[in-house]
């Protein structure tokens, strides 16, 4: 029925958590990578290494970009549709619920008002997150079915992160280099930084 027994791929990683619970913290790192600084409504983001990955981003077109890339708000939308879709597969797997289907749409509401600066009473951020998750079972257990659902809805660490929002540190720091042309090799004659914790 499956291509992955998530169980067996699971049983030896939950054994050696529960013997040692200090390698299930984890830190994964997504940083900025090397793109053209005379565009500012493009950038990549991603990380290299073995877990390689790479995401062009762009501006929303409504605040100014051409549309060829997802907005930032798309990437969180894409994480959190993506992660409750993975999120149903493998409870689905686990309890041996053979599906159909699954169907996860994510839709973002914000206000471009504040993202612009034209008010500065107008949230910046996304105000309203809406996930609609639709699952086709085959066979007619109707509890299960909720309770695939229930399971689903609890252990989608994306919809918990954003329903109980991290302690968020912000670190802003900056160099001052001597004029000249871009990309001159030229060494920082000051530096300075703020961190902001929310």
């Amino acid at each position: 029925m499956y291509l992955v027994d998530v169980r067996q791929r699971q049983a030896p990683i939950k054994e050696d958590l529960r013997k040692h619970p200090e390698k299930a913290r984890i830190a994964d790192v997504v940083q900025s990578l090397a793109s053209d600084l005379r565009d500012p409504t493009r950038v990549r983001v991603g990380r290299a290494g073995a877990r390689a990955f790479e995401i062009a981003v762009g501006l929303h077109p409504v605040a100014g970009g051409d549309g060829a890339q997802p907005c930032p708000g798309d990437v969180l939308e894409a994480a959190l549709a993506a992660c409750q879709e993975l999120t149903v597969r493998m409870v689905a797997a686990n309890m041996g619920i053979e599906l159909e289907d699954v169907r996860v749409a994510v839709t973002g509401t914000s206000d471009l008002r504040g993202t612009l600066a034209i008010d500065r009473g107008t949230k910046v951020g996304i105000q309203r997150l809406e996930v609609r998750t639709h699952v086709v079972v085959r066979g007619g257990d109707a509890e299960r079915a909720h309770r695939l659902l229930a399971a689903a809805e609890r252990y989608c660490s994306i919809l918990d992160t954003l329903r109980n929002p991290p302690e968020i540190a912000a670190t802003f720091t900056f160099d001052h280099v001597a004029a000249g042309p871009p990309g001159d090799a030229a060494a920082p004659i000051h530096r300075s930084e703020d961190s902001r914790h929310g």
